[in-house]
């Protein structure tokens, strides 16, 4: 799950979770492939550098280079590993009780579980339709200039100060300050987990340097270390689920329990309870849109983008479902303990607490890691294209691609300095707290933008040659409808779960502050898009056309 992370509680056992210049010139950017020559070789070096999607053996071979200057060199493992890393962190381990207690039978939590992961495969495959369209990074901010190019990409800008100067930053902060309660719970020492807030936060900030840095020098070495992340987050989901699936095929002996047998007996449908757990089941969903942020530098485009998302969701969806299976054949649904994470319960019942308390808090924390590598991969790009096509001030030099590492240091520069303010600006207590719930408020706004925008751009481009893939109308538009209704339900009062603490800010406050930053960045799309191109009579959309322009001018 992408979500952010509250902070654990000290308990006797795992603690409970929640889950530019303006000059239109380079501003532009070409959606033409530019296949090359030598450049993948390490300028200054000479080194041809090994494919991270290979294994051993594999000969050595220049990597194409788009016209933007960035290298391709992410195969199909490692767009699939973005994917996990940034869908799976710690949702899975804990959301399963809450769901449950909210519809009130397991089986009725399994239906939504799969009802919400065929919805959010729609949403994936429309990114994959319009990530085939227009190949450059950048993701939702180009899907939704290309889209809503009217009034002036009011949509696509909004977004692109909303999320690369606020949501993605603030995420990585909230994320980095997390995962270290886990290792220090593992080593026994949970008193630290409220009384070294700003210890914990030192730590998050010195791993989230090592990484930034890491993803500055090397695109290979980050995306080795991000495949490696997947693969912890992979296994440890398997053990899960492979014990669900033995439990499910009687394999393994499992306690008597009335969570099956009672059907769907007690199904609660009122709609607080319904909503509270869509609401929930969505956000351990999220995440896949990172892949788009970066597909610039996926190889074979037209293949691995649609494939990586195919697989990667689908993939998860059997590991999901697996594993609530698992869970529920094991825990009955009375004895479900909201202070503790649900996966901690089930691994004390089947391998010992050794598993629950000391491997599984440290397998949790890599993957909130992994979260953490895959926003700092994705969020440089994020910044790098709202430079580059001229959204942001200053595109020469956040939009400048290192000649030897082949990064945009400065816009990852940017990303990680803003990520330290988030870090350490807000005290601990409410305002930390009101950070986390606020990153998560405004995402389903331009979720459900991008998807109708795949409609629209079906019947404003049906000829488009560059779509190489495409995806169900039929489910982009209900993702399109679910992901609206999931913005409005944020003001609907959440349901109580017994065992859980009341939240002391009002419910309404993050969602609302959410829709007034939104609002507030139509100060920037005033200044820049208004203001600065009346003044200089620079065109700083021009792009958007002639992207569209140069590709139909393929089909002549």
């Amino acid at each position: 799950m992408s979500a952010i992370y509250t902070p654990l509680q000290p308990a006797a056992t795992v603690p409970r979770e929640e889950a530019a210049s303006g000059d239109q010139g380079q501003a532009r950017l070409s959606p033409l492939e530019v296949h090359s020559n030598s450049s993948s070789i390490d300028a200054g070096s000479g080194d041809r550098q090994p494919d991270p999607d290979a294994g051993q053996g594999t000969v050595f071979k220049p990597a194409e280079v788009s016209e933007e200057g960035l290298r391709r060199e992410i195969g199909l493992f490692s767009a699939s590993s973005i994917i996990i890393g940034q869908v799976v962190g710690s949702g899975i381990f804990s959301t399963p009780a809450s769901v449950a207690i909210l519809c009130g039978t397991p089986y009725m939590a399994l239906v939504l579980w799969l009802i919400t992961g065929v919805f959010s495969l729609g949403g994936a495959l429309a990114s994959a339709e319009l990530g085939t369209m227009f190949p450059q990074n950048g993701g939702m901010i180009r899907y939704l200039a290309h889209s809503y190019p009217r009034p002036r990409a009011l949509v696509a800008t909004i977004m692109a100060y909303s999320v690369t100067f606020f949501c993605r930053p603030a995420a990585i902060a909230a994320n980095v300050a997390i995962f270290s309660q886990y290792f220090f719970f593992a080593a026994g020492r949970a008193d630290y987990i409220e009384s070294k807030d700003y210890l914990l936060r030192g730590i998050g900030a010195l791993v989230m340097t090592a990484l930034m840095v890491l993803n500055m020098v090397s695109v290979r070495w980050s995306l080795r270390l991000l495949n490696a992340f997947a693969l912890v987050k992979m296994v440890t989901l398997l053990v899960v689920s492979f014990t669900g699936f033995l439990l499910m095929v009687g394999a393994v002996k499992r306690s008597s329990g009335t969570n099956w047998s009672r059907g769907f007996r007690g199904t609660r449908l009122d709609a607080q309870s319904f909503a509270s757990a869509m609401t929930r089941l969505f956000w351990s969903w999220e995440g896949w849109s990172n892949v788009g942020y970066v597909v610039g530098e996926v190889k074979n485009v037209k293949r691995n983008l649609p494939l990586s998302l195919g697989l990667a969701m689908s993939t998860l969806a059997v590991l999901y479902l697996l594993a609530n299976v698992a869970y529920f054949s094991v825990i009955p649904l009375e004895d479900i303990d909201n202070g503790t994470l649900l996966a901690a319960q089930f691994m004390d019942k089947i391998f010992g607490k050794a598993m629950g308390q000391v491997v599984l808090p440290v397998c949790i924390g890599i993957s909130i890691l992994g979260v953490v590598m895959s926003e700092l991969f994705g969020g440089g790009r994020l910044m790098y294209t709202a430079g580059k096509t001229g959204f942001v001030p200053y595109g020469e030099v956040l939009g400048e691609i290192h000649p030897r590492f082949g990064t945009p240091i400065y816009a990852m520069a940017i990303i990680w300095a803003l990520s330290l303010v988030f870090l350490f600006a807000p005290p601990p207590g409410k305002a930390f707290d009101l950070l986390v719930e606020l990153v998560q408020e405004g995402m389903w706004y331009f979720y459900a933008l991008t998807a109708f925008g795949v409609i629209l751009l079906r019947r404003r481009l049906p000829h488009y040659p560059l779509r190489r893939f495409r995806s169900s109308l039929v489910l982009s538009f209900l993702f399109g409808i679910l992901s609206l209704a999931l913005g409005v339900l944020q003001f609907y009062p959440p349901a109580e779960i017994p065992g859980k603490k009341k939240p002391e800010l009002p419910y309404y406050l993050a969602p609302l502050l959410g829709v007034i930053f939104m609002t507030l960045c139509l100060i920037p799309w005033y200044l820049r898009m208004w203001r600065f191109v009346n003044k200089t009579g620079i065109q700083l959309l021009g792009w958007i056309e002639a992207e569209e322009q140069e590709v139909l001018a393929m089909e002549n």
